[in-house]
């Protein structure tokens, strides 16, 4: 399921696809505010449900990396249909990660918008599991994850994948976005990435800000931050 931003006028805009964190939707402050500054300044943006999150079809339970990557790629040639100018990619959190790996393997990607993804979504396991939780992980088939389940495929998933390796594919335009004060992915994260990503590529640190940003302030300053890059890369 996802929702179209149309700019005013019948030209022939750019696009970006917006993709959600784990635990969110398209219907996050975050994209719902980029997609309508998108939508003023000028590009199409589309905000989409990841399988398994919203009002997309399948079950929590069963998210993975792969099959995100595998929703984008199908957003990705949904918005082609359309024959925009240029696309752009922008994702939060785990949709950060999704995107990236996107990029990595679609020369078509124009530019590259992260914010708060993870570097080493393999450290899932030991920033928010015990080590009894993580064995009993592998051995159940399934944790609870903020009361809800997780099955062993997300593991299994993760296990498989080189992010580092993706980063060092991308060709576009990126810009990395992380807060200093994120306890969920930690800003080294930001900085490592920033580091593995080829130029043109920007580094946007914001002070005090959380994982998910939540002072007004620095969704303002990521979203100023995010829209500039990609107006500017998507002309």
């Amino acid at each position: 399921m996802g929702v179209l931003h149309h700019p005013d006028g019948s030209e022939v805009a750019s696009a970006v696809i917006l993709c959600h964190g784990m635990e969110s939707n398209k219907e996050s402050e975050k994209l719902v505010a980029m997609s309508r500054e998108l939508a003023d300044r000028g590009l199409v943006a589309l905000r989409f449900d990841f399988a398994c999150s919203g009002e997309s079809e399948g079950r929590f339970e069963d998210i993975t990396y792969s099959g995100e990557a595998e929703d984008l790629r199908a957003a990705f040639d949904f918005i082609t249909k359309r024959r925009p100018k240029k696309i752009g990619v922008l994702g939060s959190s785990m949709g950060g990660t999704v995107a990236l790996l996107f990029a990595a393997q679609e020369m078509n990607v124009d530019a590259l918008v992260t914010i708060a993804a993870p570097l080493h979504p393999q450290r899932f396991t030991e920033r928010l599991l015990t080590p009894e939780q993580a064995r009993q992980w592998r051995e159940t088939g399934f944790i609870l994850y903020h009361d809800r389940r997780l099955n062993v495929t997300l593991l299994e998933d993760l296990e498989k994948l080189d992010v580092p390796g993706a980063a060092r594919k991308i060709s576009c335009p990126a810009l990395v976005i992380h807060g200093d004060q994120d306890d969920t992915v930690s800003v080294e994260e930001g900085h490592e990435l920033y580091a593995e990503l080829k130029e043109p590529k920007k580094l946007g640190i914001l002070r005090g800000a959380d994982h998910r940003l939540s002072q007004p302030a620095h969704l303002q300053k990521a979203m100023d931050e995010s829209v500039s890059w990609l107006t500017q890369n998507l002309k």
